[in-house]
């Protein structure tokens, strides 16, 4: 078997399953329904790329490779069904390679878990490792979302959507949090937990469980798992703590750190937030289990500068900062406005794309109150990725449901009218911060562009 084709190639976890069979050999083809950065990296690399889904771009194919995002429905699974071709999802493919490569290291979590998994190899990387990786999010150092190591140990980025991650094979998993989110696959919390339990159950006797002990429904997890489990975060009964914390200029944070006990010295980030402290505890604690040293792993972790769309300065409008990050969920937005609030000094404006009709509808009245750290908020019209709208819900409902615990709410729909408002109304000091899964990220890019003209 030497060609294998992608359906829904140019998403996060195909594009980078895609390069790492590439890298051991194989002929790869792929499609997709748009253009984009990621197509345009697989391209320069020498894949074929079809843009659209025709049941003519599988001919020649030994095996077809899809994602749920676009289902069985697709013409070009279809047709592979109907050819015999093997067929295979994307995250079942990714549980074949991790048991191939070795060890696994999965690293999932509502919150935080790309930038866990980035963190994670590239301290490894640095320590002489030579993982391989596979995450959601793109690396500087990388080039992109993957890297072909040499070494026993694959880290992966595990992501709960439709129950994918259970075709993983870890021998390590770090769980960040457990939040309610994609509800139009999860009805309630309780499933969302049940599922992250079948998780831990992947496990075998010999491996380990790390958990961010802050967020109660993660550390629950440790009852259920009869191997070793280690925790993390904030407080003294932690195996990890993070005993005390401070901001560390211009953007960055530092963390004194201890090990049952032990002072192993102050970890300083490069970029912002408790949330990125607690991160990188993280993927100390990830290392020191495969026997690194621990003052190397807070070396290395000191020369991380960031994942693409996780707080990406992307540069400066008239003396207006120019951010993006990809928060989606209530909790993420805060957190993000939050670190935001504590860094800058001057306005902060968000520029919200709400991601996808079901999570806008079952989680608004968290959404309401997630706003307060920015001055201004200005809404995008929702996103629907996989969704149809239903009819129900828009950012104009969000919009009139935040004013009361917001004093300054615009909703502008699309993005000509929110360029053309921020490109009169923004000035020297401000922040402006692009937020959301979708292409949001446009805005901040054109408002660059005006600056370029």
């Amino acid at each position: 078997m030497k060609k294998l084709h992608f359906v829904g190639i140019g998403g996060a976890r195909l594009s980078g399953l895609a390069k790492l069979y590439q890298d051991r050999g194989y002929t790869i083809t792929g499609s997709d329904v748009h253009d984009s950065y990621s197509v345009q990296n697989l391209i320069r690399r020498g894949i074929k790329v079809f843009l659209g889904h025709d049941p003519a771009n599988i001919e020649g194919a030994d095996m077809v490779v899809f994602t749920n995002a676009v289902g069985e429905e697709n013409p070009e699974v279809k047709a592979a069904l109907a050819k015999g071709i093997p067929l295979i999802e994307g995250a079942e493919l990714l549980g074949q390679f991790m048991v191939e490569v070795g060890r696994g290291i999965a690293i999932a979590g509502t919150h935080g878990k790309t930038t866990t998994s980035a963190m994670t190899a590239l301290a490894l990387t640095s320590v002489g490792v030579d993982p391989t990786v596979l995450i959601g999010g793109e690396i500087e150092a990388f080039q992109g979302n993957h890297r072909s190591g040499k070494s026993q140990y694959i880290v992966v980025e595990a992501c709960e959507f439709k129950r994918s991650f259970l075709h993983l094979r870890p021998t390590i998993e770090l769980i960040t949090n457990i939040d309610w989110d994609h509800p139009d696959c999860f009805p309630t919390l309780k499933d969302v937990i049940n599922t992250f339990n079948d998780f831990v159950d992947l496990l075998p006797k010999d491996g380990a469980l790390i958990l961010w002990g802050d967020d109660p429904n993660a550390y629950d997890l440790r009852k259920r798992y009869k191997g070793k489990s280690i925790t993390f975060g904030y407080e003294p009964q932690f195996d990890w703590e993070i005993a005390d914390y401070r901001m560390v200029e211009p953007l960055g944070i530092a963390g004194r750190i201890n090990y049952k006990g032990k002072n192993q010295g102050e970890l300083v980030l490069k970029v912002p937030g408790r949330h990125n402290l607690q991160n990188a505890v993280g993927a100390l604690a990830i290392a020191a289990e495969l026997g690194v040293d621990n003052h190397k792993t807070i070396a290395a972790l000191a020369e991380f500068t960031g994942v693409k769309r996780r707080f990406e300065i992307k540069g400066e409008f008239h003396g207006a900062v120019i951010v993006d990050d990809y928060a989606h969920h209530p909790k993420a937005v805060r957190a993000t406005l939050a670190t935001a609030r504590q860094a800058f000094k001057g306005r902060i404006w968000c520029v919200f794309q709400p991601h996808l009709y079901s999570r806008t509808k079952y989680l608004l009245d968290e959404f309401t109150k997630a706003f307060v750290n920015a001055d201004t908020l200005v809404l995008a019209d929702i996103y629907a990725a996989r969704e149809v709208d239903p009819g129900d819900i828009s950012s104009q409902d969000l919009a009139t449901k935040t004013q009361p615990f917001h004093p300054d709410v615009r909703y502008l729909g699309d993005f000509d009218a929110i360029v053309e408002h921020l490109s009169r109304h923004v000035r020297r000091g401000d922040l402006v911060i692009t937020m959301g899964a979708g292409n949001i990220f446009e805005v901040g890019e054109r408002l660059l562009t005006k600056v370029a003209i």
